[in-house]
């Protein structure tokens, strides 16, 4: 099963699949192939993480026939100033602990 990827014109990754999923390969490249789920399911299974984080934005880019994560600051650069960034599980955590303790004392 063969594994391609769309990139934009920044060679941003904005999309992966699988041959079996892609009707029409135009503007695709093919990166890989192989046998099993990595291949066959390759827009969950084919990079370790999605292709776009939390925020929206590209995690990955596709530079001289290699696939690498974007930087933070690289990342940071496709986000539009008036764009809310999602908290971390920490700062959920402690908002989370702060109301429970307003809850417990009253």
């Amino acid at each position: 099963m063969r594994v391609f990827i769309k990139t934009d014109s920044q060679d941003r990754i904005t999309a992966v699949n699988s041959e079996i999923f892609i009707s029409d390969l135009s503007g695709w490249t093919e990166i890989d192939s192989g046998d099993g789920d990595r291949f066959v399911h390759a827009q969950g299974n084919y990079l370790p993480k999605s292709v776009i984080d939390d925020n929206g934005i590209y995690r990955y880019k596709y530079v001289n026939g290699e696939i690498s994560e974007r930087s933070a600051d690289e990342m940071a650069a496709d986000m539009p100033e008036d764009t809310p960034v999602a908290p971390s599980n920490a700062e959920l955590a402690a908002a989370i602990a702060e109301l429970a303790g307003v809850i417990m004392s009253g």
